[in-house]
C-alpha cells in the first residue's frame, strides 16, 4: 500500500483509526501498517491527534464538536459547550465540553482541550443528531445543555445569584415543561426554585 493509494481511502473521512486501516487493507500486514503510519506522520503526510487516531493533514477540521464525538463515541456535545452554542452564555469555554456513560477524562490536542464527565448512563439522552458526509455527532438539547450542567455542579448552587454569576440566558422558546421534567431527577429540588427565581428575574 502506498500513500496516494491510502489517500483516496482515507480523503472521505476527517478522522480514522489505525484498525480502520487494517479493514481498508486487510490484505496488508499489519506491521508494515504500523510502518507506513509512522512514515506518513514523520513525513508530514498524516497528523496523529492522539495515539491510534489519525487525519490527513490536507484535511480541514471545520467543527471541533466532531472531534470530540469521534474520541469518545459514547459522548453527546454537552455543558458550557452546547449552552455557549445556543447562546445561553456569553463566553465560548476553553475546552470542548462532553458527557460521557465512559470514565472522566481529557485530551489536549492541537485543536483545543476535549474535556468529558461522566454521567450514569440512564442520563444518557436529550440530544439531537448531526450528521454529514462519513461523520456524526450528538448535541444536546437547550434544556438537557442546561440540565446536565445544573446536575454536574449541583453542589456549588446555593442560590439564584449562581446563575447571574454564570450569565444564564434562557432562550424565549425554551421548554419548561421539558426542563422541570429533567430537574425533578435532582436530589436537591431548591436548586429548580433557584433557576425560576432567576428567571422571574430577567
Amino acid at each position: 500500500m502506498d500513500f496516494q493509494t491510502f489517500r483516496l481511502k482515507a480523503k472521505d473521512y476527517p478522522f480514522f483509526k489505525y484498525v480502520d486501516l487494517l479493514k481498508w487493507f486487510p490484505n496488508d500486514n499489519e506491521q508494515t501498517i504500523k510502518q507506513n503510519l509512522k512514515s506518513w506522520v514523520k513525513k508530514g503526510q498524516l497528523e496523529r491527534i492522539i495515539k491510534g487516531v489519525y487525519k490527513l493533514k490536507e484535511t480541514e477540521i471545520k467543527d471541533e464538536f466532531l472531534l470530540a464525538s469521534y474520541l469518545d463515541e459514547s459522548s453527546y456535545i454537552s455543558l458550557e459547550s452546547a449552552l455557549s452554542f445556543y447562546g445561553m452564555i456569553p463566553e465560548f469555554p476553553y475546552s470542548i465540553t462532553s458527557v460521557t456513560i465512559k470514565k472522566t477524562k481529557k485530551f489536549k490536542t492541537n485543536y483545543g482541550i476535549l474535556s468529558y464527565r461522566k454521567v450514569k448512563s440512564d442520563l444518557f439522552f436529550g440530544f439531537k443528531l448531526i450528521t454529514g458526509n462519513n461523520y456524526l455527532y450528538r448535541l444536546a438539547t437547550p434544556e438537557k445543555a442546561l440540565f446536565d450542567f445544573i446536575y454536574l455542579n449541583q453542589r456549588e448552587i446555593k442560590t439564584p445569584d449562581y446563575f447571574k454569576e454564570m450569565r444564564l440566558s434562557l432562550p424565549q422558546d425554551i421548554s419548561w415543561k421539558k426542563l422541570s421534567s429533567l430537574l425533578s431527577l435532582l436530589k436537591n429540588k431548591v436548586i429548580i426554585l433557584h433557576l425560576k427565581s432567576y428567571a422571574n428575574s430577567q
